[in-house]
């Protein structure tokens, strides 16, 4: 399936109001709109949490972070349940994805869900019922998706960048490491964009940078492993690299996990 890209997330916006049925000590669920994944909003096992966009916004995709020091839940289930303005908050009736799986895999941590065809809706409500005693949930993604009608280009990079500092004593070469946090780099290129194509992921850079963090999904049809919450580690151009009478575009990205 066609790679996807989500650059506004809905959870942040300054509208968005965040609750919970329950929260340990000061790990809440506002937590889950830190950029920081490593802050958490953590509750028991059957909690739920939820996001109040403040009115109607079109959802395409979700997206729960566990961060990788907790507990991902290899069993139990959790459901999603959206709803519009005026309705009410929990009862799914714009959409409800029913008790699912989690779908996470151990040492990735990420939970994602995309419903067959786009919600509107105002309220959005994650219900657990899992296997360990408590959920960690570092970040909560809710945003519409660009999805181009040709994948990305052949030679995609996945890397797992280690933070880990090694040093060597000078006399005897013993090495000393200083073990820290790993994150993936996914480098890849889009070699065919449309015109149409092309301006959306130009208001993309302007609204992105290399500040604002972004949701890249390289196979949606099987994402558990292949999911990143992260930033551009770098600004490229959107290039032009066909003849004039070739309407398409190309631009390289390559994109830093958050940790």
């Amino acid at each position: 399936m066609v790679a996807l890209l989500s650059w506004v997330n809905h959870v942040d916006d300054a509208a968005t109001i965040l609750s919970a049925s329950d929260s340990e000590g000061d790990l809440s669920i506002s937590n889950v709109a830190d950029s920081i994944i490593g802050r958490r909003w953590r509750a028991t096992a059957t909690s739920w949490g939820q996001a109040d966009f403040g009115s109607n916004k079109t959802i395409d995709i979700v997206c729960l972070v566990y961060p990788r020091d907790s507990t991902v839940p290899t069993s139990g289930t959790i459901q999603h349940q959206f709803d519009a303005s005026g309705g009410t908050p929990g009862a799914g009736a714009a959409h409800d994805s029913g008790a699912i799986a989690h779908d996470v895999s151990d040492g990735y941590g990420y939970h994602v869900y995309k419903p067959s065809a786009a919600i509107t809706a105002r309220y959005w409500r994650f219900t657990f019922s899992t296997a360990p005693t408590a959920v960690n949930i570092g970040r909560a993604w809710a945003g519409e998706i660009f999805q181009p009608t040709l994948d990305i280009a052949f030679g995609i990079g996945d890397e797992w960048e280690d933070l880990s500092r090694v040093s060597a004593a000078a006399r005897s070469g013993a090495e000393y490491v200083d073990e820290r946090s790993r994150r993936r780099l996914f480098t890849f290129a889009l070699n065919a964009l449309s015109t149409a194509e092309r301006d959306s992921i130009r208001e993309m850079g302007r609204l992105v940078g290399t500040s604002k963090q972004l949701l890249f999904v390289k196979d949606p049809a099987a994402p558990t492993k292949e999911t990143v919450i992260g930033r551009f580690a770098q600004t490229t151009p959107l290039l032009r690299p066909q003849p004039a009478s070739v309407a398409l575009y190309a631009k390289l990205f390559k994109i830093r996990e958050s940790i």
